[in-house]
């Protein structure tokens, strides 16, 4: 799978304390978005689902993980695998998603992925995203409309985007206001910024 980023610890992509993973490529390309460097599908950022997958697993004090991007569904077969691999070793742990395509584009198909190792794009099916969506705790779904950029909609960045919660494990009452995070690394050298920054920073 390709992987643009990780993160071991967040509070602003989802409910609770949260592992944090980008998925690397995506072609819906939002006008906007903060992520464009996670766009490219670079297969220097490939990595195997099982040694993402225990990297998770291995992360102190959270509850669940969240996939962002990038576009995690149009890698959907090693999503579907991730999740799988993380349930098996952790049946209580929460899984949460972020996605430009919308609830209606899953069901109807009107999506695509790329197979791993492949360039060719596969059309998505509604029973492909059914054997994701049953991991899924939460998920916020729809493209970034800069004409619609919001401040106040919790985990959404502008007002078309909307939460679903797929179990009864999270509720609206579980999301915070939108905030933003600075992870600086280790060395000092580099900083993740994540969450929902203000336009001026």
């Amino acid at each position: 799978m390709l992987v643009h980023s990780m993160l071991p610890r967040s509070v602003v992509n989802g409910p609770g304390e949260r592992a944090v993973v980008w998925f690397q490529g995506c072609d819906l390309r939002c006008r906007g978005c903060f992520n464009p460097a996670s766009h490219p599908f670079s297969r220097d950022r490939d990595k195997p689902v099982e040694e993402v997958a225990e990297w998770i697993l291995s992360c102190q004090k959270i509850e669940g993980v969240t996939f962002s991007g990038g576009e995690p569904f149009q890698q959907a077969d090693d999503l579907r695998r991730l999740c799988e691999y993380i349930k098996l070793g952790r049946p209580d742990f929460s899984i949460g998603v972020f996605s430009g395509y919308t609830l209606e584009e899953f069901v109807c198909g009107r999506w695509h992925w790329k197979a791993s190792g492949a360039d060719g794009w596969i059309t998505g099916d509604p029973d492909l995203f059914e054997d994701i969506r049953r991991f899924l705790d939460f998920g916020v779904f729809g493209r970034f409309r800069q004409s619609m950029a919001c401040s106040d909609k919790a985990l959404c960045g502008s007002g078309n985007q909307e939460v679903v919660f797929f179990t009864n494990r999270y509720s609206p009452s579980d999301l915070m206001p939108q905030g933003f995070e600075v992870t600086i690394s280790a060395d000092g050298r580099g900083a993740v910024i994540t969450g929902f920054p203000p336009p001026t920073l």
